[in-house]
């Protein structure tokens, strides 16, 4: 992916787009879009699937075909999406994003999460977290890639699997004991 948006899990609004050496015509592109409701939608979509069609967009999103066509011609034209003609039987349009979008939750909720880390443990959004994990045992994800698979604002994730590292929750809880996966952490060069 060529670009990431960070995005309010409340209320949809832009909190962050990165590189931040992104060129100022593309980062005004992706604000406008991202300000209307359908080409938002749409790039949420897509960064759950690796590629898809308008007739599966439209089964996820609803809207009319051409509505949803229209909106596809915007986001391709701007760069944001990537499009292909195959044929399979019929002719089909296969669309992949070029960014991904990580919902994040408001900055007060980050903060006060933060806080209070190792006080206490969501399990419901941890078992969701480990059972994607153990279904991908071969593969290492990165925050952003496991919230957009398991639908988890970023920053949870994060917290989630930093508390395996905190001594208050290792000293509280029985199901934190031994952390059920392999940590790696990954960088590289500007």
């Amino acid at each position: 992916m060529k670009y990431c948006v960070y995005y309010n899990n409340n209320t949809s609004g832009l909190i962050e787009i990165t590189p931040d050496s992104i060129a100022p015509t593309k980062r005004a592109n992706i604000e406008l879009l991202w300000s209307q409701d359908i080409p938002r939608k749409i790039l949420i979509h897509l960064s759950s699937v690796e590629d898809t069609t308008a007739a599966r967009i439209k089964e996820e999103i609803g809207h009319s075909s051409s509505t949803l066509h229209e909106n596809i011609r915007k986001l391709e034209k701007a760069g944001l999406i990537s499009a292909k003609m195959i044929y399979k039987g019929n002719k089909q349009k296969i669309i992949r994003s070029n960014l991904i979008c990580v919902s994040k939750n408001p900055e007060h909720k980050r903060r006060f999460k933060k806080y209070f880390q190792g006080m206490w443990v969501d399990s419901d959004k941890s078992l969701k977290i480990i059972g994607f994990l153990n279904k991908h045992k071969e593969d290492f994800f990165t925050s952003e890639q496991i919230s957009i698979k398991t639908k988890i604002p970023v920053d949870d994730v994060e917290l989630i699997l930093s508390n395996w590292d905190s001594f208050t929750t290792l000293a509280l809880s029985d199901f934190f004991k031994k952390r059920p996966f392999e940590k790696k952490t990954l960088y590289r060069a500007k």
